[in-house]
């Protein structure tokens, strides 16, 4: 049986083998950049419009992400015409509305699409007051490939 003291004196030589990494003083950690066309072609159109995020769906008793959540986002962006796209490319100007809509979300969204509040909160798997969609559904889908390509 070892002594307190000799285990105290084993843990701090082993700790002291045990190096840091200087960041620096300023350090800035990786942004991560997401696919402004995605969002516009796909995840607007596809995912938020469709599901009514902004307005809330019937028995919601309206106005969900427009004025009954920290998320904030233009309900108007539902009923305009999607822009044009070239399958995921943007062509031409978005709408503002998308625009205001994607600058709301980029809060919502982490590197890991799995941990990301925007996946997870649909999904009810955070906190949220109904589901949204299923982990198995095309929105689901969407979501998780436009995080994941986000980096690249």
């Amino acid at each position: 049986m070892l002594r307190p003291s000799t285990v105290l004196a084993l843990v701090l030589l082993a700790l002291a083998g045990c190096g840091t990494v200087d960041l620096g003083d300023n350090f800035v950690p990786p942004d991560l950049v997401l696919d402004e066309d995605f969002f516009y072609c796909r995840i607007q159109p596809e995912v938020i419009g469709p599901q009514t995020c902004a307005s809330g769906a019937a028995g919601d008793g309206g106005a969900c992400h427009s004025n009954r959540s920290a998320l904030r986002l233009d309900p108007v962006a539902e009923t305009v015409p999607a822009p044009a796209c070239d399958g995921d490319v943007l062509l031409g100007t978005p709408p503002p509305e998308y625009e205001r809509n994607l600058e709301a979300l980029r809060f919502t969204v982490q590197s890991d699409p799995l941990s990301s509040p925007l996946y997870r909160r649909p999904l009810a798997l955070d906190s949220h007051p109904r589901m949204i969609f299923d982990e198995s559904s095309p929105e689901a889908d969407l979501i998780v490939q436009w995080i994941l390509t986000g980096g690249s």
